[in-house]
């Protein structure tokens, strides 16, 4: 199915078109960037999300960016509640693409791309809703310079609209990464343009050019941590991530998957690990790598004296021997991709002690840790 977006443009504001228009950028290499409305590809990874598609999918409907400038890409996961038939029954205009089976968030996104006409890639989560200049607010910031290979925007939770879900990605010193202001009350202390470390991949928009320099996700991932591994990556080329306050997303926290859910909590715990083993200084990827497998030890044991009287103790011992059998037995071919993309990297390593943040418990996140839930 190869539907384009039939958005009426009489829902276009002027202010939207005068930003865009024939505008002209200077890079930081000094070469001017001309751009007439990029094409923008939306795109969409889908998992049983049927009750999130109707706000979300209307919520793209109303963008003042022209409708004729970006399409809209849903990527289904081998759904089972009707998500595809009500897709076609509501927005023909949407261009489908059945994986049949779940994917997860990385390969859903690179299969994504892989279909996707546009300059421009805009990452959405389903549990999502944004307002009508999103799309025309994150295009503007792309286009300020060349060296900008993603933007990010402020998020905040659905059902709590003054408290912060993400104002993109900080990272941590021992590896992990954070959204950055999770849980906060926004009350404008994010309400400056500025570079940051990454994206939330709940609502990002990246550069097709930069994609093609770094590589798509990692899908051996599958889920969390992938928008991390994508920033780490990054930084090394020397690509910048900017964040701007111009427009928001609210997003259903964990709409797909639980907070610390089982599943949660074994892609959480395995992945920071290699994403720091393929990224990071290599005293950051040992601290890292030791810290989960020290943690695992610890709760399997926990498990097998504690089991008796606390059941719930062994679903956790369960979970983290899964992380410590995973994590070892994926070292060897994360190592490996290491040293290619440690040969290849543009930054040096004292340039990351910039964008490291204060490793800090508050009352609104007593556990600073990545929050992007699919």
């Amino acid at each position: 199915m190869n539907f384009t977006a039939t958005i009426s443009t009489q829902r276009l504001k002027p202010q939207a078109f005068e930003q865009l228009k024939n505008k002209t950028m200077t890079s930081s290499n000094n070469k001017p960037e001309i751009e007439t409305f990029p094409l923008i590809s939306v795109i969409i990874v889908n998992y049983n999300g049927l009750r999130f598609l109707e706000n979300c999918l209307a919520s793209l409907k109303k963008q003042t960016y022209p409708a004729n400038r970006f399409e809209i890409i849903v990527v289904d996961n081998g759904s089972a509640d009707d998500s595809i038939a009500f897709i076609r029954n509501n927005s023909p205009e949407v261009k489908i693409i059945e994986a049949r089976k779940n994917l997860g968030f990385a390969a859903g996104n690179n299969l994504g791309f892989k279909h996707a006409k546009g300059d421009f890639f805009a990452l959405l989560n389903n549990d999502t809703e944004v307002p009508e200049n999103w799309l025309s607010a994150l295009a503007d910031s792309m286009l300020k310079s060349k060296s900008i290979g993603l933007v990010t925007c402020k998020i905040l939770f659905h059902g709590d609209r003054q408290t912060i879900n993400s104002t993109g990605l900080e990272l941590l010193s021992d590896g992990r990464g954070s959204d950055r202001g999770f849980r906060e009350k926004d009350s404008g202390q994010y309400n400056q343009i500025e570079d940051v470390f990454g994206a939330c991949g709940a609502s990002v928009l990246l550069r097709k050019e930069m994609l093609t320099d770094i590589g798509y996700f990692d899908e051996r991932l599958f889920m969390y941590y992938e928008d991390l591994d994508l920033a780490w990556r990054a930084k090394l080329r020397n690509w910048r991530c900017v964040y701007t306050p111009e427009t928001v997303v609210y997003h259903i926290h964990c709409g797909s998957s639980g907070e610390w859910s089982n599943f949660f909590t074994y892609h959480v715990e395995r992945n920071r690990a290699l994403v720091c083993v393929k990224n990071a200084p290599l005293g950051m990827a040992l601290r890292c790598v030791s810290i989960v497998a020290i943690k695992s030890c610890i709760r399997i044991i926990q498990g097998l004296f504690m089991g008796i009287v606390q059941r719930e103790k062994i679903k956790i011992a369960k979970t983290y021997f899964h992380v410590l059998i995973s994590l070892l037995y994926n070292l060897p071919s994360f190592i490996k991709t290491r040293y290619s993309i440690q040969n290849s990297r543009k930054t040096s390593r004292g340039e990351f002690k910039k964008w490291l943040g204060k490793q800090t418990k508050s009352p609104e996140n007593s556990a600073p840790e990545l929050r992007r839930c699919a």
